[in-house]
């Protein structure tokens, strides 16, 4: 009897090492709105929206997982202020990344923090319009703000170009939840 209960002390312990592990982190999801903008006769595009989930300044109504109904998120909004922040979204023929290496809660629209962006849609034929002059910003009294992991934001880019094709994105809104830190 003493040598089962010898074995069985080590096979207890051991099974409750298994239980010990870290959970599973949430999935990343998120969503934007682009409000893709016709600047002139350099913009080949008629103006059209963009969304991939539904969201505006001040209210976040849905928004897409990473790998449910083929969506694609990944995410990274790492530090403790400024943030550094990387995201892809995309969702069938529209799709947006982006990059702000360094973002504060603080950041206005006459303050904003500076990055870049590629943004392409079925009204692009897919092409990806890109601009590395982009303004990201917090709209005062909505939802929008920036904490490890996560990011609600609006943007615009005065101008975005593919090839010889220059056209713009007015205000514009993103948000990402459930990314690494």
């Amino acid at each position: 009897m003493l040598r089962v209960a010898c074995l069985a002390f080590p096979l207890v312990a051991f099974a409750l090492l298994g239980g010990c592990s870290d959970p599973v982190p949430p999935t990343p999801q998120g969503a934007f709105n682009i409000q893709f903008t016709d600047t002139g006769v350099d913009c080949p595009i008629a103006s059209h929206r963009s969304e991939v989930g539904t969201i505006s300044e001040s209210k976040k109504t849905a928004v897409v997982i990473d790998g449910v109904e083929s969506a694609t998120v990944s995410c990274s909004v790492s530090g403790a202020g400024p943030f550094n922040v990387s995201a892809k979204i995309v969702l069938g023929s529209d799709g947006i990344t982006l990059s702000i290496p360094a973002i504060n809660a603080g950041a206005t629209e006459m303050s904003p923090a500076a990055g870049s962006l590629s943004f392409f849609s079925d009204r692009t034929a897919g092409d990806a319009f890109s601009s590395s002059k982009c303004n990201f910003y917090f709209k005062e009294g909505t939802g929008e703000g920036v904490a490890g992991g996560k990011l609600w934001v609006s943007f615009v880019c005065p101008e975005v170009i593919e090839s010889t094709n220059k056209c713009g994105i007015s205000e514009s809104h993103l948000i990402l939840e459930n990314c690494d830190l």
